[in-house]
């Protein structure tokens, strides 16, 4: 029973660590980007991924090569299956972010959460959430959507980058979940193996997507300035973390819970999208906002409820194998 519960405190520690540093470092990401975008006029978000992932690649084989953890490889053919879904989906999110205001950005993700659970059980055979926890991610989302509802800065071209990155984020969080353990690779090992390939093409995709939007791109007609210059390696640094976070709760909870925590970013970017970017926060907004945080906290209530109890049916199963 005494280890049951130190396995359940130690995962308790490793899942906050990673959901701070999630959400700290996402938030951050998300309200430089659109600095980035709004402030500066820097309309190439596809290099500036593959700019992020080199970054993110560099610093992980640096890791590496420290010690701090072991390299293993990945199947090239699950690599580049992944790399290429993967590459797609951040595109889309930049794209998205870049042209649609914070809100809309963030409204897209609300689809997530049931498009994944949808898949989950339709291509993937898994069980539905039971009633009380899809209870929670409903509460969840009509918070976040009541906090959004107001938002009518809407364009074509934008409404159909975040339809994409909607569909494109429930692939990459199964996937990513699926292939660690099938590959057995923990998240740093799983995200060296993919982050070069990602960064490579993205470095080679970016131009020419932005090209193909903007008739620019970032190398030959952006005019450069210090303040740019340190923003861009500002999202560097954030992404490295955000990057790394992410892989880590993939491979530690599961697709939905993953959602969960992103909407638990929305509700703070919502904030700052407010303050910084968008018109001021009204009462609707306000309610949305903690209707989302009561939905946030009765998931997480029940979920540790759902883990506890699975811990004490197994360690009740072992001591009756070890009788």
């Amino acid at each position: 029973s005494g280890g049951g519960g130190g396995e359940v405190a130690r995962y308790r520690l490793e899942v906050g660590v990673g959901m701070l540093t999630s959400i700290t470092t996402g938030v951050s990401l998300v309200l430089l980007n659109k600095a980035l975008f709004a402030t500066y006029d820097f309309h190439y978000p596809v290099t500036l991924t593959g700019w992020h992932l080199v970054f993110t690649a560099a610093t992980l084989f640096a890791a590496c090569r420290l010690g701090f953890f072991e390299h293993k490889r990945m199947p090239l053919r699950a690599n580049l299956f992944f790399s290429l879904l993967d590459s797609i989906t951040m595109g889309f999110q930049n794209l998205s972010l870049g042209h649609n205001s914070v809100s809309f950005y963030q409204m897209c993700k609300l689809l997530v959460a049931p498009c994944t659970v949808l898949i989950q059980r339709l291509i993937f055979g898994e069980r539905m959430p039971s009633p009380a926890v899809s209870l929670s991610l409903c509460i969840l989302l009509a918070g976040i959507g009541a906090a959004t509802v107001t938002d009518v800065q809407l364009n074509p071209l934008g409404t159909f980058f975040g339809m994409m990155s909607t569909a494109m984020v429930c692939m990459v969080g199964i996937y990513t979940n699926q292939m660690q353990k099938q590959h057995e690779l923990s998240s740093f090992q799983m995200l060296l193996n993919v982050a070069p390939v990602e960064g490579l093409m993205l470095l080679v995709i970016g131009p020419v997507w932005d090209y193909w939007i903007h008739r620019q791109t970032a190398y030959t007609d952006f005019e450069w300035s210090h303040p740019v210059f340190n923003a861009v390696v500002g999202t560097c640094a954030l992404a490295v973390a955000v990057n790394a976070a992410t892989f880590f709760l993939l491979g530690k909870t599961s697709p939905v819970s993953y959602q969960v925590i992103g909407h638990l970013k929305t509700v703070l970017v919502l904030g700052g999208g407010f303050v910084l970017f968008d018109t001021n926060a009204n009462a609707g907004t306000m309610l949305g906002v903690g209707l989302a945080f009561i939905g946030v906290l009765l998931y997480a209530f029940l979920k540790d409820r759902e883990m506890r109890k699975a811990f004490q049916q197994l360690t009740t199963q072992l001591a009756e194998v070890n009788k």
